[in-house]
Formats: structure tokens, C-alpha cells, sequence
């Protein structure tokens, strides 16, 4: 991770060399007033004071200068950082499979992203200038000290040690106290999104008091770990500031003796004093890094882990080109296992699926559709092999897979945006009116757009809230036929719509389909039975395969399925 910071290492050169001039400057100014002090207990005239304003005018202007370049340089480079980490991780999460996301909550994700990311800044930016601010001002500050007197000078020694021992001691629990907070800011972004996504449901159930509790529950765990911090954080502020004003008592007392008999000048103690004080702002400043460390130790740790998590599906080495994508789809003993599931989601399927064709995947609930559906998209990995046009997808790279590909999930999943950029997600150029409107046509929303206020540039609330179930789904074949794939896969997608509506999306896809593949699981054997071939699956496995005609000729699930859903749509119309 530091790497980063390194990539802009002569901003930081220069910003690192400021540092020392500005010091030097402050050492300076203390010595010219400290010596102005003695020139006029001793008497001196106009000229003096004129030339010693002039000086310290010009000093202050260059150290001001200073000081501002070095702290431009430095925090600037930390926010480069901040954003270089914040799109790294943003590019990791979205290049991780689909596994990795259902294992790891999204609150804790997006808390990595921001709130650690920004831990590690404060440490990468101010931190080390302060750090490094503290590494020239405190020695050069006391080796000048040391040389006007020695014994006043070993006075502020003791209360430095003190302050070193003690911010050493605390350090560890810092560290502890700084991971649990981070890991409860998590659950607090993982209770709210999870909240506010199943909104509909919370509503529905009447469980805002129930939500509510466990968000409080959550906020009063990250406020427990954050007065613990607080509390580590004060010891440590406490200590500095302790050893700083104790620092002052045995200066004012053995100088003040030392000026009384004369055999320490004014103008020396008023640079004990002064650079006394000087010399503890930076070593407060080490107080306050004594909190940012260990948060940016735990921050950095959390980032690490997930910048170095290998995917477990990616691009193989040497990918396999497709010039021209047919969408000849074949299953040779495909199987496939959920890591803590006891029985396989499916289990040896071998299926052959020609270009140009309608395959329909039917079964009861639990069969495997979905997740027969999810391997051909490569969202997971199989045993067997799953080829297009007679290339295993696994020597085929992800994004040429995908683009080739236009599926629609169960989760009719839609963004807090318009209808239209809904609508022009995947697609490869911007939609015009035309065809925004021709595809509202095939998926049976130009009556639904047409009522919008805004029409097509209606916004359609976060994940599509103002839309019915039916009108999302429908939204998400529109999506999906916008870029024009050559194999369209829809996830049980018209469950939501009413049979009429249904019938006549049948109707389009099917027009639709021509120069493509298609493949539609369904729990309405309505929706496929003009499919080319069905394949009706059970606890995993194809149990039958044939047309809509072949299945009904024969006993079995198909059947009996079918003669079901016809009885029910019969009484539903009565």
C-alpha cells in the first residue's frame, strides 16, 4: 500500500525539505529576539531596532512560505493516496466473483472504502509531517539549548522521557480499541443499508421498532468501543500536556535563580522558554499521533487484506477470441456445490443447446434453475465444462463472456437513476429516443413509460422503488435486450407479470430471438412451452428433456405441472 506514496516521492522530497527550513526559521526568530533582549539591556540605539524589525519581517515571511509548501505538498499528496486506495478498492470489489460478495457484508466494505482509507490518510499526510516536523525541531531545538546550558537543558529531558514511556504503554491499547471501533462503524453501515434495501419489507412486516433496536444495539457497541478509545486517547493527551507544563516549573525556577545572580542572561532564558514551548507543539503533535497510528495500523491492515484477496474466478492466461460469437451452448457433466451446502445444486448435467434456439429450464422450487443459470455466466465455477461455440467459458475472458451474454436475474435489480439510463446500462453507445422507445415496445412498458411525469427520464428511486414487481422485471428485459446479445438468459422473469402481459412478452422475445440464443427458467410452464427443447429439472438433475408436446405425452412432473397451472388460470378467470 505504501507503494502509493512513494509514486510521488520528489512532492514529497520537497514538502520533506520545507520542513526543516520552517523549523530553522523558528529557531531563528527566537534567537534574534533573545538576543535583541540582551543588545538592549545593554543599551542600543534606533538603528538596531530598525534592522532587527526588517530581519524578523523577512524571516517570518520565508518561514510562513515554508510552512505553507510543506503542508501543500504533504496533505496534498495524502489526498492523491486517498483517492488512488479509494478507486483501487472500488476496482478489487468490483473484479471480485459473486461468492466473495455473498460471504462479506456490504456495510463492512464500504467502511473499508471510506472511513480506513481515511484513517490512512491522516497518518500519510499530516501524521508524518508532524512526525517529521517533531524529528528536526525537537534535536536541533535541544542541541541549541544544550549548548547555552547544559544543566537547564537536562531539565526538559526527564519530562520527555516520561511522555515517551508513557505514550508507549498506551500505544497497544490504542490499537485494540481503534480495530474495534472500525469493525463496529462496519455492523453500524451494514445494519443501515440492510434496512434501508429491505425497506419494502420492513414496511410490509411492521418491523420498524425490531429494525430500530438492532440498529441501536449496534450504535451503542460502537459507542462503548468509542469512549474506550476516547478514554486511551485522553491518558495519552494527559501525559503530553502533563510533561509539558511540568517542563516549564523547574525552567521558570532554576533560570529565574540563574538570571537573578546574573550568570544566565535574560535573553538566554526567554529562548528556554520560547523554544521550550516551540519544541512541545511538535511533541503534541507526536500525542495526537500516537491515536492516528494505531488506527492507521488496523486501517491499513483491513485495506491490505482486501487489495491482496485473489479472485477465485478471473481471466485465464492466455485467452481464447471469439471473432464472431454464434451462441452454440453445450453441457458436458456440468456440477456444481455451494461451499456449505451438503448436497450438490446440480449434479451432472450434459445438455446441448444449438445457436439460434429457445431452451426452457422448468422444475420445482429448489431445482437449480438459478443456479444452473448462474454458471453459464460464469458468476461461479463448475466441475465439467460449459462451452460457447465449443470454447470452454473458463479460456474465455470475463468481459468477453459477459458482453456477450444478456441476463436477467431473479433480483430485478435497478439503480437509484432514470428509467433511461436503467434502461442504457450495459448498452454499448447512448440510447436515443428510438430506441428507448423500441425497447420499452418488446418489454410492454410504453404504456407504463408513458405515464411517467418525465417519461423516459423519469427517476425510478433506489433499486427501482417506485416501480410494481412486474414493471421491474420488465424494465430489466429492456435492459437486457438493449445491448443485443447474442445469448439472453432470463432468471424466472416474468414471474411478476400477469398472464396476458406475459403472453405477449413471449410473443416479442420469441420475434426477438432471431440471430440469438435464448434460455428462460420459469415456475409458469406457460412462459416456455414454445420453447425448441425443455429441460425439467430435480434436486439438481435433468429429469426430463424434451418439447412442450413431447413432456405432456409423457407422465411425469411436466404433466402434472401443467395440468395443475391450467386448472388454476381456468378457476381464476371464472
Amino acid at each position: 500500500m505504501f507503494q502509493r506514496f512513494l509514486r510521488y516521492k520528489w512532492t514529497l522530497l520537497a514538502g520533506f525539505l520545507c520542513i526543516p527550513l520552517a523549523s530553522l526559521g523558528d529557531i531563528w526568530i527566537t534567537k534574534l529576539i533573545g538576543d535583541a533582549l540582551d543588545r538592549l539591556r545593554e543599551g542600543s540605539d534606533t538603528a538596531f531596532l530598525s534592522g532587527l524589525f526588517w530581519i524578523l519581517i523577512g524571516v517570518s515571511l520565508a518561514r510562513g512560505v515554508f510552512r505553507f509548501l510543506q503542508r501543500w505538498w504533504l496533505v496534498c499528496v495524502s489526498r492523491w493516496v486517498e483517492n488512488g486506495l479509494k478507486q483501487d478498492l472500488f476496482d478489487k470489489l468490483a473484479s471480485l466473483p459473486l461468492s466473495f460478495h455473498v460471504k462479506n457484508r456490504s456495510g463492512d466494505l464500504v467502511s473499508r472504502q471510506t472511513s480506513d482509507v481515511e484513517n490512512v490518510r491522516m497518518f500519510l499526510g499530516p501524521g508524518l509531517m508532524y512526525v517529521m516536523g517533531a524529528l528536526v525541531m525537537v534535536p536541533v531545538s535541544l542541541g541549541y539549548l544544550i549548548d547555552l546550558d547544559l544543566s537547564l537543558a537536562l531539565w526538559m529531558v526527564v519530562p520527555l522521557v516520561v511522555m515517551g514511556l508513557g505514550m508507549k504503554l498506551m500505544s497497544p491499547r490504542l490499537e485494540k480499541h481503534s480495530l474495534a471501533v472500525q469493525e463496529s462503524l462496519a455492523e453500524i453501515g451494514h445494519r443501515a443499508q440492510e434496512s434501508f434495501a429491505g425497506i419494502r419489507v420492513v414496511k410490509g412486516y411492521s418491523r420498524e421498532a425490531q429494525q430500530v433496536a438492532r440498529f441501536d444495539a449496534a450504535s451503542r457497541k460502537n459507542l462503548a468501543h468509542q469512549v474506550a478509545l476516547a478514554r486511551a486517547r485522553g491518558i495519552t493527551h494527559a501525559i503530553t500536556w502533563g510533561a509539558k507544563d511540568l517542563t516549564f516549573l523547574p525552567i521558570l525556577l532554576v533560570g529565574g535563580l540563574s538570571m537573578i545572580d546574573r550568570s544566565l542572561p535574560a535573553g538566554d532564558l526567554f529562548k528556554f522558554i520560547d523554544l521550550t514551548a516551540k519544541v512541545f507543539w511538535p511533541i503534541i503533535a507526536l500525542g495526537w499521533m500516537a491515536g492516528v497510528y494505531p488506527r492507521a495500523v488496523v486501517s491499513a491492515r483491513r485495506i491490505e487484506e482486501l487489495l491482496t484477496t485473489v479472485p477465485e474466478i478471473a481471466d485465464p492466461p492466455q485467452p481464447v477470441a471469439l471473432a464472431e460469437i454464434q451462441g452454440r451452448l453445450a453441457l458436458r457433466d456440468v456440477s456444481f456445490r455451494y461451499a456449505e451446502a451438503s448436497a450438490p445444486a446440480v449434479s451432472g448435467i450434459t445438455l446441448d443447446v444449438p445457436a439460434n434456439s429457445v431452451l426452457g429450464v422448468v422444475g420445482p422450487t429448489g431445482s437449480g434453475k438459478s443456479t444452473l443459470l448462474n454458471l453459464l455466466t460464469r458468476l461461479f465455477d463448475c466441475e465439467g465444462a460449459i462451452e460457447l461455440d465449443g470454447v470452454d467459458v473458463k479460456r474465455i475472458s470475463l468481459s468477453s463472456l459477459r458482453g456477450a451474454l444478456g441476463y436477467v436475474p431473479q433480483d430485478s435489480f435497478l439503480f437509484s437513476d432514470t428509467w433511461r439510463a436503467n434502461v442504457g446500462f450495459g448498452a454499448e453507445h447512448p440510447l436515443d429516443d428510438a430506441e428507448i422507445a423500441e425497447l420499452a415496445a418488446r418489454a410492454c412498458m410504453t404504456a407504463e413509460v408513458a405515464t411517467f411525469p418525465k417519461g423516459f427520464d423519469q427517476r425510478i428511486g433506489e433499486r427501482g422503488v417506485t416501480l410494481s414487481g412486474g414493471q421491474r422485471q420488465r424494465s430489466c428485459i429492456a435492459r437486457a435486450l438493449a445491448r443485443d446479445p447474442r445469448v439472453l438468459i432470463l432468471d424466472d422473469a416474468l414471474s411478476a407479470v400477469d398472464t396476458e402481459t406475459e403472453a405477449q412478452l413471449v410473443r416479442n422475445l420469441k420475434s426477438a430471438s432471431h440471430g440469438r440464443t435464448v434460455i428462460i427458467a420459469a415456475h409458469r410452464l406457460s412462459t416456455v412451452r414454445h420453447a425448441d427443447q425443455i429441460a425439467v429439472l430435480d434436486a439438481g438433475r435433468i429429469v426430463q428433456r424434451g418439447t412442450h408436446a413431447e413432456l405432456l405425452a409423457r407422465p411425469g412432473w411436466y404433466a402434472e405441472t401443467w395440468a395443475r397451472q391450467q386448472t388454476q388460470e381456468e378457476l381464476a378467470g371464472l
